[in-house]
């Protein structure tokens, strides 16, 4: 069993209940969400601190608490956390002048993915034995491309652009990949959850599961991932 990732969950629901002053019952969208968090490295504190400013919001606007259901809700303020947690880092060690704009840097990012994407896409090989996949990511490469030029729009706003073509492309990646390997990522995915599984109804768990054999998947051919939470990778 992964530890980590069973107390990355933990911390997180724990500050969401407390918050909203209500248990929750976590969806699959919830554990779906938290695995990317945790995939990407967003420090369990980041994701807290994003969650208690998500509520500081709800109280100014007087929302009822328990309107607010669902931990997806909370990742604009989760991504916002992380990168004024980045920033303050960088001005304590090097300076801010130092330090590419955001939107400068969100540029390097898109470049670096459609360049990983149309390469992919442009091998002869993996044409061959992942034909949907190289389709896709050449499609995927031209809507990255096409992106830049809102690189300077909120990282949730470019998210929502990003999300659907990460999904799409974790899926196919998944969908392609030979069923003895995705057997086996399914069966490394139910080790991680280990007792958490336990916690989980049927869809939530295989949605879960699901999830993190698309991370193996890409690894796996060397893809990267499209989010914006992968940012700093």
């Amino acid at each position: 069993m992964d530890t980590g990732l069973r107390a990355y969950f933990e911390r997180i629901e724990a500050v969401f209940c407390t918050q909203r002053g209500a248990p929750l019952l976590l969806s699959p969208l919830d554990f779906e969400k938290a695995v990317e968090w945790y995939a990407a490295s967003i420090p369990a504190e980041v994701v807290e601190e994003g969650i208690v400013a998500y509520f500081q919001r709800l109280a100014a606007r007087k929302i009822p608490m328990r309107r607010a259901i669902c931990l997806s809700f909370a990742e604009d303020d989760i991504l916002k956390a992380r990168e004024a947690r980045r920033t303050a880092a960088i001005g304590r060690g090097a300076g801010l002048d130092e330090e590419k704009p955001t939107a400068e840097r969100i540029a390097d990012y898109l470049r670096d993915r459609a360049s990983a994407l149309a390469a992919f896409s442009e091998d002869d090989e993996k044409r061959l034995a992942m034909p949907l996949l190289a389709r896709f990511t050449g499609q995927a490469a031209v809507e990255l491309e096409r992106l830049l030029a809102r690189a300077g729009d909120s990282m949730a706003r470019i998210e929502t652009v990003l999300a659907p073509l990460d999904g799409e492309l974790t899926r196919i990646a998944l969908l392609e990949s030979a069923p003895e390997l995705v057997e086996l990522w399914r069966k490394e995915a139910r080790e991680r959850l280990g007792a958490l599984a336990a916690n989980m109804d049927t869809q939530t768990l295989d949605q879960t599961v699901d999830r993190l054999a698309r991370q193996k998947a890409l690894a796996h051919w060397s893809l990267p991932r499209l989010s914006i939470l992968y940012l700093e990778d």
